[in-house]
């Protein structure tokens, strides 16, 4: 039986506008994510970009976590449910070709 994702477009605005993190939180982001040199205020906003053009379709909640698949950043992130905050920030895993 397939279930439907629990998430709506709602709830992932909320997440956007509501997510936290400490500041050694947004210091390890900014290093998975290849973008030191940014201002917390812009790491942040890069966050919020990622929840935001995430597709309600690749979005996963398992367990005690979201999972945001954002193909077009290259990024996943998992999210706390309860607190909302980042717990990771991640490169997404790069298809390859067949080997020849």
């Amino acid at each position: 039986m397939h279930r439907q994702n629990p998430i709506t477009e709602d709830t992932r605005e909320y997440i956007a506008n509501n997510f936290k993190n400490t500041e050694m939180g947004l210091v390890r982001i900014a290093k998975n994510l290849g973008l030191q040199g940014m201002h917390d205020s812009e790491i942040v906003q890069h966050c919020r970009k990622i929840i935001l053009s995430t597709p309600i379709s690749k979005i996963e909640v398992r367990g005690k976590n979201y999972y945001f698949y954002a193909q077009q950043y290259s990024a996943v992130l998992t999210i706390n449910r309860s607190s909302l905050g980042i717990i990771t920030a991640k490169d997404m895993p790069r298809k390859s070709g067949p080997k020849h």
